[in-house]
C-alpha cells in the first residue's frame, strides 16, 4: 500500500510538473487543438458539440485551481436557434461538399425532394432603377411566385453609378427579402443563389419558410437545371446552453478584474465541421492560459474567469450574465474580452480604446517599453463581441483581437492558428493589469 501511495504521488508531481513546465503558448495549442478536435463537433448544437467543450472547460478549471462561486462553475441559461442537422444536395445529378461547394442559409427549415427552379430574370432590376418603375420587379415575383428560383451570380461591370450600384445591392438581398416575409405575399420555398463570394456561415433564431442555398458559381459553372435536396433542420426555442465562471483570489479584492471569451462556436452540419480555431478556442486557450499563471503567481486583483455560452447565436451568454450578474459589476475594474487572438503577426486591434484612453495609453506605453508587439492599435466602441453587454453597463473594458496571419473565419478553413508573439501577450496582459 506504501508504495501504491508513493506511485500516486510521483505521477501526481509529475503531471503538475508538466502542467506548469509549458509555456503558454505550447499549453494554448494544446487547448486549441483539443476544443477543434472532431470530439467537440465545432462546440455547436449538433452531438451536445457545446455541452462537452464546456465540461472540458471546467475540467481545465479545476486542473488549474480555479475556485467555484458557490457549488458550480455553471450558469445556465436559454435562447432560440435553428438547428441545421444534415444536408445533402445535388446539382445537375452532381453530388456537391457542403462548404466548399454550397452553404445553407441558418434560417432554412427542412425540405426534401427534386426540383426544376426557375431562373430570375435579372434584366427587371435595371428597369426598376432605370424608371422607377416597380411593375416589372413585382410581375416577375408573381411568375416565381411558389416555386423554386434561381438567382444567378450577375458580374456587374467596375465603375458603377449610383443608381447601379443601388441595383446591384437590391438585387444581392432580394433572396433575403423573401426569407424574412419582406416580400408581402411572396413566398418562395427554395431560393438558391449563386456566388462567387467566400462562405461565411452565420446562426438564426428564427426558422424561416424559405430554404436559403449559396451555391459557389465555380462548383456549378453551368446553369441550374434540377436540384435534388434532403435537408433536415430543427428549431430548438430553449436551447440550453452555460456560462462557465471561476475566479483566482489576488492581493486585493476590493476590485475586480474579469477575463472573458465565448467558447462557443457553429457546429457542424452532418458530417462538415466548423472547428472555430481562431473563433474562438484561442480565446478560451488565452484565458486558461492566464489562470495557470495566476494559480502560481497569485494576482494583484482578484481575477474571474468567464467562458460564453451563446455568443456566436447573438452574445446570448454575455447578455444573460449582465442581466443576472454572479458578481458586483459596480467592483470591475476591468475586463478584457479576448476573441480571436490565434495570430498576432501584425499586432493587437483594441476595440474600445478611444473610449478609454489613460488604459490604453497605459497599454501602449507598456509594449512600447517592453517591445512585445509590433503594435498596439485603437479604435472606438463596436458591439460585436462579449465585451458590450458589459461596456453598455458601463464597466470599463476592451476587446482585443490579433492582426495579421492567415486565418479562417465562420468556415470550414478556421483550423489552425499561428500564436505568433503569444508568449508576449501574455506578458504584455500581465504588466497591464499589475498596473492598472
Amino acid at each position: 500500500m506504501r508504495i501504491l501511495n508513493i506511485l500516486c504521488l510521483i505521477i501526481l508531481i509529475s503531471f503538475n510538473s508538466a502542467l506548469y513546465s509549458q509555456t503558454p503558448k505550447e499549453y494554448a495549442l494544446q487547448v486549441i487543438n483539443k476544443l477543434t478536435s472532431p470530439e467537440f463537433s465545432g462546440r455547436g448544437y449538433v452531438d451536445d458539440g457545446m455541452k462537452k467543450a464546456a465540461n472540458e472547460i471546467v475540467n481545465q478549471f479545476e486542473k488549474i485551481g480555479v475556485l467555484k462561486l458557490g457549488d458550480s462553475y455553471f450558469q445556465t441559461f436559454t435562447y432560440p436557434v435553428n438547428i441545421i442537422e444534415d444536408c445533402s444536395l445535388k446539382i445537375n445529378d452532381k453530388q456537391l461538399t457542403l462548404g466548399i461547394d454550397y452553404l445553407v442559409g441558418s434560417g432554412s427549415p427542412s425540405l426534401k425532394g427534386t426540383f426544376k427552379p426557375l431562373p430570375f430574370n435579372t434584366a427587371v432590376i435595371d428597369s426598376l432603377f432605370e424608371w422607377g418603375d416597380r411593375s416589372y420587379f413585382d410581375l416577375e415575383m408573381q411568375r416565381l411566385n411558389h416555386k423554386p428560383v434561381v438567382f444567378p451570380d450577375v458580374r456587374f461591370i467596375e465603375n458603377l453609378s449610383t443608381r447601379e450600384n443601388t441595383a446591384n445591392q437590391f438585387y444581392r438581398e432580394i433572396p433575403q427579402l423573401i426569407s424574412n416575409g419582406e416580400l408581402e405575399e411572396i413566398n418562395i420555398p427554395l431560393a438558391i443563389e449563386q456566388t462567387s463570394s467566400r462562405f461565411i456561415h452565420s446562426l438564426s433564431p428564427v426558422q424561416t419558410s424559405t430554404v436559403n442555398l449559396f451555391i459557389n458559381s465555380q462548383s456549378v459553372p453551368e446553369n441550374i437545371d434540377e436540384v435534388d435536396i434532403d435537408l433536415k433542420t430543427n428549431f430548438d426555442p430553449k436551447f440550453e446552453s452555460q456560462n462557465l465562471v471561476g475566479y483566482i483570489p489576488g492581493e486585493r479584492s476590493d476590485s475586480l478584474v474579469v477575463l472573458t471569451a465565448h467558447y462557443d462556436h457553429l457546429g457542424k452540419i452532418g458530417n462538415t465541421i466548423f472547428p472555430g480555431a481562431n473563433d474562438n478556442a484561442s480565446g478560451i486557450a488565452f484565458l486558461l492560459s492566464m489562470a495557470k499563471i495566476y494559480t502560481k503567481e497569485k494576482p494583484k486583483f482578484t481575477t474571474f474567469f468567464i467562458a460564453f455560452g451563446g455568443e456566436e447565436a447573438g452574445l446570448k451568454g454575455s447578455q444573460y450574465f449582465v442581466a443576472h450578474p454572479l458578481i458586483d459589476l459596480n467592483k470591475i475594474k476591468f475586463l478584457i474580452n479576448f476573441d480571436m487572438v490565434g495570430t498576432g503577426e501584425e499586432g493587437i486591434q483594441v476595440v474600445n480604446g478611444k473610449e478609454f484612453p489613460k488604459q490604453f495609453n497605459l497599454l501602449e506605453s507598456i509594449n512600447y517599453k517592453y517591445n512585445y508587439l509590433k503594435e498596439v492599435k485603437t479604435r472606438g466602441s463596436a458591439c460585436n463581441s462579449d465585451h458590450c453587454p458589459f461596456y453598455n453597463k458601463q464597466v470599463p473594458s476592451f476587446y482585443i483581437y490579433t492582426l495579421g496571419g492567415k486565418s479562417g473565419y465562420h468556415d470550414i478553413y478556421d483550423n489552425s492558428v499561428s500564436l505568433y508573439g503569444y508568449n508576449q501577450l501574455i506578458a504584455l496582459i500581465r504588466k497591464f493589469l499589475d498596473n492598472l
